[in-house]
């Protein structure tokens, strides 16, 4: 069968990685939802068989679960009796989608003494629900119980026939019988009948109904078998003994062979059964584990005395000890949790144990156990806790190591297909994303050594295409534009033309008069001082300038670009106003052009503005204006400060796209004179095209190198769709008070911040409004 799920391979090595321990596993599919719950004498064994070859003749329902497992998680417990309890107990509570579900809870049987009668009896029942009876299990089928007890009447002869029992309970009624030791008077009750029952005859029967034992001696044999259910079997193996090697003294080899037989039994009844009991206990037991600078913690979850889930966390950061992990995580773990038991087991004693004990208290509102076991049933679990933590946190190193390993095989494979020199360690994606020629942004998305790099994401807003406008290509084009310009050298390939940048000399102003008056439709005719300007020399001759003019209220305005005819179509002018651009370190600067030069300017970061300030609302119309400039844009300087991450080279550019995206991209790193490697990724076959090839390479669709690239372009795509509903969410809720004159950005912030949506605004009394807003603006909103 050809293998459909692309999470097998690291599963199968994951599965490698288990131990050969009994436990229960759950299979996950990729949003963390609990697909199947199953148990397992020996874990890696069992789990083999999910993500190895499939055998021919699977069912569809097992081939429909391999189709759509994505993780796994398992707990090891100490029996496969255990794992098969715990199993049930998952399957109650999460229900999953592919584990066949009983139509009711009774599956599990108790053994019921109804320890309040004179003479108690024993019953197999699936309810607890008599208060004056003790219960022990649960069990998962009667007939283990009806062996078990058909044991214990072999060497303690128990029982008593129902009618005798039910007779001599009516006679008196007496205080309920002791459970932890026996202490019995003389009751004075009558025998029931002087003949013996048919289950006496038969040995089913010990005479209570004739008087053959008295109650005192049956209460005793009652309470050896409380004892055996108890965990305690000295008495009863003791009593088994004595009873086979008199047996065979009396030549009774039948019955010596039955009661070595049972024996043997309770021999193999030792493992121990923690997964459920009849305390009803509510309890968390908490464990962390510490190995290798990596800490895990596991908490076990037992709620009406079964254990219902296991939640495992991997904590960050390096804890000098466990008692120092406890202190921190017990507080986050228990504000996050709405269920907090009455009981919380740990495994080392704090410091301030008190304190925190008293903090559970206040959150839960009741009284709250914090406790440290030494012995009994907590301790055990508690140390089934610690072993799952410590085998998480060994699955978790294994995970680790073959994440790596897959990612190095994955950069090797992308190095080998498109023939890099060597495997790619900065690998940026980028993607264009629209709403119907709305809202235009790109993204950029980096891996480092394969994995997502998130702090050097950037995103970028499309400023050369107009609402409407529909063009993939020149808005891929200006992203890259923007992004690569911050690694060529300019001053350095400048330089090696022979042209360098300054200040202007006193000397040069008459040469920069002539300059403009030549060219006064292009520059205007403005005053000026020659110290405001920046020019561009070739040995003693200017082949470009540009100047910067703060105006009367502040505003800052870069002008008067010009270059020489010979050295246009170079990039000089651009170079020129990035040096003028350096020396501003905050604010806003503004230029005036001619709209024709909109792409231009906003390869340098400039973005188009539909109010400009007044000062240069009046400069358009100014007789001493170019006449050909009829745009204002606008330079953020928050918006362009140094980026490291720009100024990173990557190894490989990855375009979502085929040979027209590609070629967009490719232009852009000719005119950058850069040399970097560039591919694109056509999403419908995988296809990957490089350039001057025409055919696309195609590789596996199961290998890694696939998988990292289209892990890649999906991540590009889905940052740039997030831009793009965070600009369309602001543009929203922003632009009904956008145009409310009077109201400016802090009082924006301040409304949406008190009534939530526009709407709400509108909604509002003047005089809730009137808390934020004068009279004034306040009837500017009612007439907007």
């Amino acid at each position: 069968m050809k293998e459909e799920n692309p999470h097998l391979k690291d599963l199968a090595k994951i599965v490698s990685t288990m131990p050969q321990k009994p436990g229960v596993y759950r299979w996950l599919d990729e949003a963390g939802t609990v697909l199947y719950v199953g148990k397992a004498k020996k874990l890696r064994d069992r789990l083999k068989s999910y993500v190895s070859k499939p055998n021919k003749n699977i069912g569809p329902w097992k081939l429909s679960l391999i189709k759509n497992i994505a993780g796994l998680e398992t707990t090891i417990t100490q029996s496969e009796l255990e794992a098969l309890v715990l199993e049930t107990n998952l399957i109650k509570e999460m229900k999953p989608k592919y584990n066949v579900l009983m139509k009711d809870d009774k599956n599990y049987v108790y053994v019921q003494i109804t320890i309040a009668d004179v003479c108690p009896t024993i019953d197999i029942t699936r309810q607890m629900d008599n208060k004056k009876a003790k219960y022990f299990g649960p069990f998962l089928t009667a007939q283990r119980v009806r062996y078990t007890l058909d044991l214990l009447q072999d060497i303690l002869g128990y029982r008593s026939c129902k009618e005798s029992i039910r007779a001599l309970n009516t006679q008196r009624q007496i205080p309920k019988l002791k459970t932890h030791k026996p202490q019995f008077t003389t009751y004075n009750l009558q025998p029931t009948t002087s003949t013996p029952c048919l289950q006496f005859q038969i040995g089913q029967c010990n005479g209570l109904c004739t008087g053959k034992i008295s109650p005192e001696e049956y209460g005793k044999r009652m309470h050896a078998v409380i004892d055996f259910f108890k965990g305690n079997h000295t008495e009863a193996k003791r009593l088994a003994k004595v009873m086979m090697k008199e047996a065979a003294n009396n030549k009774k080899f039948e019955r010596a062979a039955r009661l070595r037989d049972a024996l043997a039994a309770i021999e193999k009844m030792k493992e121990t059964q923690m997964a459920s009991d009849t305390s009803g206990q509510h309890a968390d037991y908490l464990a962390v584990v510490i190995a290798a600078g990596k800490a895990q913690a596991v908490v076990l979850q037992e709620r009406g005395g079964k254990l219902i889930g296991e939640q495992s966390i991997a904590l960050k950061g390096q804890p000098d000890s466990i008692v120092e992990a406890l202190e921190q995580f017990i507080p986050q773990y228990y504000t996050a949790m709405p269920d907090i038991p009455n009981t919380v087991v740990i495994s080392e004693e704090i410091e301030d144990h008190e304190v925190m004990q008293e903090w559970l208290q206040s959150i839960r509102g009741k009284h709250v156990d914090l406790w440290v076991p030494e012995r009994g049933k907590k301790s055990k679990l508690l140390e089934l806790a610690i072993a799952n933590a410590e085998e998480k946190l060994r699955q978790q190193a294994a995970a680790w190591e073959a994440a790596a390993r897959n990612l190095e095989e994955a950069l090797e494979q992308v190095r080998d297909a498109i023939g890099l020199p060597d495997v790619p360690k900065r690998i940026e994606g980028y993607d264009i994303s629209h709403l119907g020629g709305t809202e235009t942004v790109g993204s950029m998305v980096v891996m480092i050594n394969g994995k997502p790099n998130n702090k050097d994401y950037r995103s970028f807003t499309i400023q050369t295409l107009k609402e409407g406008d529909i063009d993939d290509y020149k808005a891929l084009k200006e992203v890259l534009r923007r992004r690569l310009r911050h690694l060529s050298d300019e001053v350095g390939q400048w330089k090696e033309k022979g042209v360098l940048i300054g200040k202007a000399r006193k000397g040069e102003d008459k040469q920069i008069e002539e300059i403009i008056a030549q060219h006064k439709e292009e520059l205007g005719q403005n005053t000026f001082s020659y110290k405001d300007f920046t020019l561009a020399r070739k040995e003693k001759e200017i082949i470009g300038f540009g100047r910067m003019t703060t105006h009367k209220d502040k505003t800052i305005e870069l002008q008067s670009i010009w270059v020489h005819q010979d050295y246009r179509g170079q990039k000089l002018g651009k170079f020129i106003s990035r040096s003028i651009l350096k020396k501003i370190k905050k604010g806003k600067v503004y230029i005036l052009i001619n709209q024709k030069l909109e792409e231009y300017y906003a390869s340098l970061g400039f973005r188009h503005v539909h109010t400009p300030p007044d000062i240069l609302k009046k400069e358009l119309v100014s007789d001493t204006h170019p006449s050909s400039c009829n745009m204002v844009m606008l330079y953020n300087i928050a918006d362009n400060k140094e980026d490291t991450s720009l100024k990173s080279k990557p190894d490989l550019l990855v375009i979502d796209g085929g040979k027209g995206q590609l070629s967009s991209v490719v232009e852009v790193l000719k005119e950058l004179e850069l040399d970097i490697p560039v591919i694109g990724l056509a999403k419908k076959y995988e296809e990957v095209f490089v350039p001057g090839n025409p055919v696309s390479i195609l590789l596996p669709n199961n290998s890694q190198g696939s998988f990292l690239l289209q892990r890649l372009r999906d991540e590009a795509h889905r940052f740039a769709n997030a831009h793009r509903e965070k600009r369309l969410s602001k543009r929203t809720i922003g632009s009904a008070l956008d145009d409310v004159p009077g109201i400016g950005p802090k009082t924006r912030k301040e409304l949406l911040t008190t009534f939530r949506t526009v709407e709400n605004i509108k909604d509002a009394s003047d005089d809730e409004l009137l808390k934020l807003i004068t009279q004034t603006q306040l009837k500017a909103i009612r007439e907007s």
